[in-house]
């Protein structure tokens, strides 16, 4: 269990899980609040510090994705 509970994340107001500050635990509220919460605060794209990644990554990420449709184009 001490792997998934931490009492200071429900202590704590808007508790922080991640050094950016994007991604924190949401206040108390009812299921319209919560989808709410997801809707307007978490990204639509993934920020690599959720995967434990340096920021880098993202870039590396980008660059064999354009590289893999290049080459798919080229081949065309």
């Amino acid at each position: 269990m001490k792997d998934y509970y931490n009492a200071e994340m429900i202590n704590e107001e808007n508790h922080p899980l991640g050094e950016s500050g994007t991604y924190f635990v949401p206040s108390d509220g009812s299921r319209d609040d919560y989808l709410q919460f997801i809707e307007e605060k978490i990204p639509f794209n993934d920020l690599t510090e959720i995967f434990g990644l340096h920021s880098n990554a993202e870039i590396t990420s980008a660059i064999n994705t354009t590289n893999l449709l290049m080459d798919t184009a080229l081949s065309l």
